[in-house]
């Protein structure tokens, strides 16, 4: 591989990723969020030392910095960084390793240390533009489940990166409807997604959308603690429906990797209260091509919802568009064996805390049970959360076929997803990863 440094007739692609690159040195990077998640990434695999690096055709500049020297740009071309970005995968280079080139060694031996562990990052374009490097005087190992996880904190730095070009680093407070309708406005609330598995085979066949908030220095905030003030609000159907818009255009593009594919999104009963629920739904899809018929809602449960005419003259206005419509979290609150009569839905979505029981003899009839009513009503049934192998193969036997949980993904970016159908990924690709 040639390391010299890139020449000022730099190839067209080279070009581009340096491009790319240097889009991300206008923001402010050293925000709280992004060193947070550096932080986090260290702790998961034990290192002492974690940086995020951007490099353009020449210069690699570390943005975040934890546990190391302080340090802001050195040469590309002596730098490890420079292997992961040129090739686009994992890297992990110890002095001691039989794989390790003598020009690794040397790099380490300059720098004092022994281990290397690094994550591409790609930016907007879809280009590699930087690392997220993890260094250490001692001598480590880093198996696929801890790469994995740094691949995760890898997903999530790409999203913060991208936040902070588009909006730059506008600070917000989680105290109140203001701050959540400033992050609607501002783009922080996007989609990550979960695989659907098929049971019988385990490949993927499906990915639910989850909200996600990428707040500008909170960082990655988890939906338990703005899904809830968002449910108390009319602001849940301007969440959902912009988790619905941004998911339809990643699946446009996965579809064309993939054919039939399907899509999931929850959606909370409060559209269904409104008259032009049906309308919103329609509008958020048509802006990328995806045939409704490959997309499934997922009611959510709401306690401000009775059911009445209007929800079930809606549910049948969506099934003519073509959705699909599932019951979400079936065995606990909201939907029940009654809704299964009254509102006629395509399928339901067996409750994670149900299926944490699905080893136990109650929790296994009780599955069985439900399996059995879907069945003979011709219903599909997911059965989400998921952990371990002993869980999925009862599952299976007791006739669940759709599944999603940890055993096989975490949930992750659009751009995580997208490598993976694309084959460009290794470890956290794998059908029982989590």
């Amino acid at each position: 591989m040639d390391h010299d440094p890139m020449s000022p007739n730099l190839r067209p692609r080279a070009r581009r990723q340096s491009d790319s690159a240097r889009r991300y040195l206008d923001v402010e990077a050293t925000t709280p969020a992004l060193r947070n998640t550096v932080e986090l990434a260290a702790k998961s695999v034990g290192f002492a030392i974690a940086q995020l690096n951007v490099l353009d055709d020449e210069t690699m500049y570390t943005l975040v910095n934890v546990g190391g020297p302080p340090m802001s740009t050195v040469a590309r071309s002596i730098t490890l960084c420079d292997d992961v970005v040129r090739s686009g995968k994992s890297a992990l280079i110890s002095r001691t390793r039989v794989d390790a080139t003598a020009r690794q060694r040397d790099i380490l031996d300059q720098v004092g240390l022994e281990s290397y562990a690094s994550v591409p990052l790609r930016g907007r374009e879809g280009l590699v533009i930087g690392t997220l490097c993890l260094l250490d005087p001692l001598s480590r190992e880093v198996d696929d489940g801890q790469l994995q996880e740094l691949e995760q904190f890898a997903s999530v730095l790409e999203e913060q990166l991208d936040l902070h070009r588009r909006v730059g680093s506008t600070t917000a407070k989680l105290d109140g409807d203001v701050d959540l309708a400033g992050a609607l406005r501002g783009g922080q609330i996007v989609p990550w997604f979960q695989s659907i598995v098929d049971l019988r085979t385990e490949e993927i066949v499906g990915f639910e959308a989850l909200a996600r908030w990428h707040h500008p220095t909170n960082g990655l905030v988890s939906p338990a603690d703005f899904v809830p003030l968002a449910e108390s609000s009319e602001l849940i159907i301007d969440v959902d429906l912009e988790v619905l818009r941004q998911a339809v255009r990643a699946a446009e593009t996965w579809q064309k990797l993939r054919p039939g594919l399907r899509l999931s999104v929850n959606l909370s009963g409060r559209h269904l209260a409104h008259p032009d629920a049906v309308a919103q739904l329609q509008c958020a899809v048509a802006e990328a091509d995806v045939d409704p018929r490959s997309i499934s809602l997922e009611l959510t449960e709401t306690s401000a919802v009775t059911d009445g005419p209007l929800i079930r003259r809606h549910i049948d206005d969506v099934h003519a568009l073509g959705f699909r419509v599932l019951l979400d979290d079936f065995g606990s609150g909201w939907s029940s064996l009654e809704r299964l009569v009254t509102l006629e839905p395509d399928g339901i979505k067996i409750d994670g805390r149900l299926s944490r029981l699905v080893d136990t003899p109650r929790g296994k009839a009780l599955l069985g049970a439900i399996s059995k009513v879907t069945r003979e009503l011709g219903l599909s049934m997911i059965i989400e959360g998921i952990e371990t192998r002993e869980q999925a193969d009862i599952a299976l036997e007791l006739g669940c076929t759709l599944a999603q949980g940890f055993l096989w993904s975490h949930p992750q970016s659009a751009g995580a997803v997208l490598r993976l159908l694309s084959g460009d990924q290794s470890p956290r690709t794998s059908r029982r990863n989590g």
